[in-house]
């Protein structure tokens, strides 16, 4: 049975798929694709961005994955996400198996323009402007160069760790540089997801503030799905793990349709913090009981982590009869929010 602690991750990408392994088809609707309205000529251009709207047939909900599109989300892979991340079976990859470009890079994260809109699905931040001002990844598993295009959030978290979850994940979605998004996700290495932890308190100290810059701009987003903002400037490296030397990475798939196994993932292993305060604003996105997918059976996933790493092992919260009063709260926001536009 899975553990849940009193720590949070943020939501991930899901992208459109394809109808065969080699040829990307247009996507339904995802985390990769949200923020701007698109004509009709945008289904068809070759520089499609991520900040596309394409409308998804059939639709999809979080409440029943059974009826999710694209044959990976039906039938499964061989490479799926989310997963339980064992501590016990990671590869520490001294041999440099698959970590092997040296230490992680980030570039340009500490002044992103982005875009905000709660999308039905999640809380999304897309990055605006010319790609060539878009804050890029490279380096540890990644052998090219990855553009950020988008955050987004998820609660519970997607993958847990040792069958603890925590109660929320970010996810920094990014794509290869050198292809558009149709042709990012028909490679397996298409896509880069940086999924960074959040774990949540009742007071944070002022070291411990790193979602306070983004946190100002969500309650504006909160009146319904539609909700949008632009021109907004974060400061992005603040959402970081403190320790980027310290993860877990492995060969994975998008965690929305359709399923795509065309991510490299990168999951740091020390959390950022929130206040239970900020944590229960997420409660009234309207996204039904939660966002996030169920785990995947292992099938062909290595997880692999940075020789040197020292595992960071989620420990349950102290005072965990106030968790479950403060999770009990939090759904029943979700309730109240459902039945106020049913």
């Amino acid at each position: 049975m899975l553990g849940v602690v009193w720590t949070f991750t943020f939501l991930e990408i899901a992208a459109a798929a394809m109808t065969t392994t080699t040829e990307p088809s247009e996507p339904s609707d995802s985390e990769i694709t949200t923020v701007s309205s698109s004509s009709s000529s945008s289904t068809t251009s070759t520089t499609t961005t991520v900040d596309t709207i394409i409308n998804y047939e059939p639709e999809w909900s979080y409440d029943d994955e059974s009826r999710w599109p694209g044959r990976h989300c039906q039938k499964g892979g061989k490479r799926q996400s989310p997963i339980d991340i064992k501590t016990s079976e990671v590869v520490h990859d001294f041999t440099r198996q698959f970590i092997k470009y040296g230490p992680l890079q980030f570039s340009g994260y500490n002044k992103v323009l982005v875009s905000g809109i709660n999308n039905g699905h999640t809380i999304q931040f897309s990055t605006e402007g010319d790609e060539a001002i878009h804050p890029v990844l490279t380096g540890g598993p990644l052998k090219y160069m990855y553009r950020l295009e988008q955050l987004h959030f998820h609660w519970l978290s997607e993958h847990a760790i040792n069958g603890v979850k925590y109660p929320m994940e970010l996810h920094f979605v990014h794509v290869r540089t050198d292809l558009t998004v149709f042709e990012a996700l028909g490679k397996r290495d298409g896509l880069a997801i940086v999924s960074v932890f959040g774990n949540v308190q009742a007071e944070v100290e002022d070291y411990q503030e790193e979602a306070s810059e983004f946190m100002q701009y969500i309650p504006r987003l909160l009146n319904g799905t539609g909700d949008r903002i632009s021109g907004v400037l974060l400061d992005m490296s603040k959402l970081m793990s403190s320790s980027l030397d310290s993860y877990y990475t492995y060969s994975g798939s998008l965690t929305s349709p359709e399923c795509n196994e065309a991510v490299i993932w990168i999951i740091f292993t020390a959390p950022i913090h929130l206040t239970d305060a900020q944590y229960r604003l997420f409660g009234k996105v309207g996204v039904g009981r939660h966002n996030f997918r169920s785990l995947q059976k292992l099938n062909r996933h290595k997880v692999f982590t940075p020789a040197e790493t020292k595992v960071h092992i989620p420990q349950i919260a102290i005072y965990f009869s106030d968790v479950m009063k403060a999770f009990a709260e939090f759904f029943r926001n979700f309730g109240s929010f459902m039945n106020s536009i049913g």
